[in-house]
C-alpha cells in the first residue's frame, strides 16, 4: 500500500515540476537602466584564413529599450532584442539576440555608475560603455 501511494506521488511531482518551473516570475529591467550607451571596442588581432588582420578600435552604441536593442559598430546599425537572465545584487545580465547573428552577446547592465559592459562575439575584446546623458529638444 505505502508503495502504491509512492509511485503516485512520484508520478504527480513528476507531472507538476514543468509547470512549477515555467511559472518563474520573469526579470524585466528597470526603467532607470533603459537608455543610450557609448564607448570605444578596443583594436585587436583576428585570424583570418591566410594571416593575422588587426581591426582598428571602434566607436559602439547601444540604446536599449523596453522589449528591444539597437546596435551600432562603427557605421553598422544592428538591431535585436534582449531577455534578462537574472538579476544579481550588482547588475542584470542581459541575453541579447541581434537579427541575423547566430551567437548571441551577453551585456551586464550595472545597477550603479551608469554604465554597462558588453561581452561581443570571440575575438572582439570586452567593452565598458557609459550612459549618454539626456538631450533636452
Amino acid at each position: 500500500m505505502y508503495l502504491r501511494y509512492m509511485r503516485k506521488f512520484i508520478i504527480l511531482t513528476l507531472l507538476l515540476s514543468p509547470m512549477l518551473a515555467s511559472a518563474q516570475k520573469t526579470i524585466s529591467l528597470k526603467r532607470k537602466y533603459l537608455g543610450s550607451y557609448v564607448g570605444m571596442i578596443p583594436g585587436y588581432k583576428m585570424q583570418s584564413s591566410e594571416d593575422i588582420m588587426f581591426v582598428t578600435q571602434s566607436r559602439i552604441l547601444i540604446k536599449i529599450g523596453k522589449n528591444q536593442v539597437e546596435m551600432t559598430v562603427g557605421g553598422n546599425m544592428m538591431f535585436g532584442t534582449y531577455e534578462v537572465m537574472f538579476e544579481a545584487k550588482k547588475y542584470y545580465l542581459l541575453d541579447v539576440t541581434i537579427d541575423d547573428q547566430l551567437a548571441t552577446e551577453r551585456i551586464m547592465v550595472y545597477k550603479s555608475g551608469k554604465h554597462l559592459s558588453r561581452d561581443g562575439m570571440y575575438p572582439q575584446p570586452v567593452t565598458e560603455l557609459n550612459k549618454m546623458k539626456k538631450s533636452r529638444h
